[in-house]
């Protein structure tokens, strides 16, 4: 039916007997290939935008994640680092009062029962010129 219709309007209306007929052409493909596809790049054009914007998103998403994991880590560190300066300070206190000449004046003479010395008296050893072994008696 379509046909029929489509094979009546290429007739020409006047009906002279000069004329020569048109011969019959298919339908212009440029007019509807050119009206039809605008939908369709419109559409795929969209679709990879949204697909893009998507993965943007998430990208983003992932680097905030990223970020903030890396700074609780360096939070963790710099209270480890805190600890540590406070440990090294008791450490060295201790050190300090272990290695104070008093304490180790009362654990010589209460644990280890060293007397203090009353009057020092120093050697002197002179050599003897000989043969070794000699005692020179």
């Amino acid at each position: 039916m379509a046909q029929a219709a489509y094979q009546r309007s290429t007739l020409s209306r006047y009906d002279d007997s000069y004329a020569l007929p048109r011969p019959a052409r298919a339908p212009s493909r440029r007019s509807r290939s050119a009206s039809r596809p605008v939908p369709r790049v419109l559409s795929r054009h969209l679709f990879a935008f949204v697909i893009i914007l998507a993965l943007l998103g998430a990208g983003r998403v992932t680097l905030s994640f990223a970020v903030v994991q890396k700074s609780l880590q360096t939070g963790a560190t710099a209270h480890e680092i805190t600890r540590l300066a406070a440990e090294n300070a008791n450490l060295s206190n201790q050190v300090a009062a272990l290695s104070a000449t008093n304490r180790i004046r009362t654990i010589a003479v209460n644990d280890l029962h060293l007397v203090p010395a009353t009057s020092v008296s120093y050697l002197t050893v002179h050599t003897t010129s000989g043969t070794p072994g000699a005692t020179g008696r």
